[in-house]
């Protein structure tokens, strides 16, 4: 799309008009920015000026139809947040008009977003904590040499020698962490907050085994004499090479295994699924109930790693749901005054913001937070 088709139709859209089929294209266009980065460059400093008053206006005026109208809440949410990227997109400072709301009672009290956090857990117990160690090599575990780069990633190197024993480390997230693992077969390990994974120090068996509890997104290399196998609470995943991303935190419910390449065998009990890419299965335990495992097909994939690529990604969510990640994100505890509201949200924030920030997206949907120290309390009034 050229760069005057681009502000043609953002401006009819603004004013109030615009296709169904051009919103969609614009929509579409949004998702672009963070992909191409050449998109902001074509755009001249009076350019984007005029870009974000434009985009501004537009807001203000959906803003006043939605206090009105108080209808689909979720759809005006997600053009919300398609214009938060935008502005984050296009340069420093520019989230601060979306930021900019009467509720300001928590503004003296912010919390920061996560960042590069772990903790790793050698075989004799002794802890490393990763985001204060300075780079290089940190121990030689079994024959493998253990090793933190300059771009912040734990590497096990396990060409350097012959491992005699079998050991197992395991490396750890705090609420409000995230770290990234090279395993010693060369499989890439993305781990989110509140994440760990175990995993042996060399694989020299016929499978290649390690263990997760929260989500982790798995680039892993191809052996196909050799299977990789992930374990998580109520469910096995083995694949011989692929990407895939799993999703076991204790408070969701539901486990789900998102495949983007390759092929997966999900087991859950007695249950199997099989899974090819834009697939996912969710695996469902309950105390009182037998282990369900469903198979979906054409997920959106971008939602499911949207937390690797640095976003919140949102498809028809509740509140709660929410909550949930900013919770673990954040590293704060959830409190709902009243009762919790039963909309659908979808939309995209960057991860990038600080608490105050990324509440005030959701706050133009009309929910109303309040900050006080490491609680977030939710209100609907």
């Amino acid at each position: 799309m050229k760069k005057q088709e681009f502000l043609r139709i953002l401006q009819k859209i603004n004013k109030g008009g615009g296709s169904e089929e051009e919103k969609s294209f614009l929509s579409a266009y949004y998702n672009m920015f963070e992909a191409k980065s050449d998109i902001p460059e074509m755009l001249s400093p009076d350019k984007k000026d005029l870009l974000k008053k434009q985009i501004k206006a537009g807001l203000d005026i959906k803003i006043k139809k939605h206090k009105q109208k108080n209808s689909r809440p979720y759809l005006f949410f997600r053009q919300i947040a398609a214009a938060a990227i935008l502005f984050i997109i296009l340069g420093g400072g520019i989230t601060f008009y979306l930021v900019k709301s009467n509720n300001r009672n928590y503004a003296k009290n912010n919390i920061p977003p996560g960042g590069n956090k772990a903790i790793l857990t050698l075989a004799n117990g002794t802890t490393i904590i990763l985001g204060n160690i300075k780079n290089g090599i940190l121990a030689l575990q079994g024959g493998t040499v253990v090793k933190k780069t300059a771009n912040g990633q734990l590497v096990y190197d396990a060409s350097a020698g012959r491992n005699s024993t079998m050991a197992y480390n395991t490396i750890s997230t705090p609420r409000g962490g995230q770290y990234t693992v090279i395993l010693p077969d060369s499989t890439k390990v993305y781990l989110n907050a509140a994440s760990s994974l175990r995993f042996p120090t060399s694989f020299s068996g016929k499978l290649r085994t390690v263990s997760l509890t929260g989500e982790a997104y798995f680039e892993v290399a191809h052996n196909k004499n050799k299977p990789f196998m992930v374990t998580s609470e109520g469910q096995t995943v083995e694949v011989l090479g692929t990407h895939f991303d799993i999703n076991a935190y204790a408070d969701e419910h539901v486990i789900k295994t998102t495949l983007l390449e390759g092929s997966v065998k999900v087991t859950a009990s007695d249950k199997t699924a099989q899974l090819i890419p834009g697939q996912q299965s969710q695996v469902i335990q309950g105390k009182n109930l037998d282990t369900l495992i469903n198979l979906v097909s054409n997920v959106n994939l971008d939602e499911a790693v949207a937390w690797k690529n640095g976003y919140f990604q949102f498809e028809s969510v509740s509140l709660q749901s929410i909550m949930r990640q900013f919770s673990r994100w954040y590293d704060v505890k959830v409190i709902y005054e009243g009762q919790p509201d039963n909309r659908l949200f979808s939309g995209q924030i960057h991860r990038n913001l600080n608490a105050a920030q990324a509440l005030d997206l959701l706050n133009y949907a009309n929910v109303h937070f309040t900050i006080d120290g490491k609680t977030i309390i939710v209100s609907n009034n």
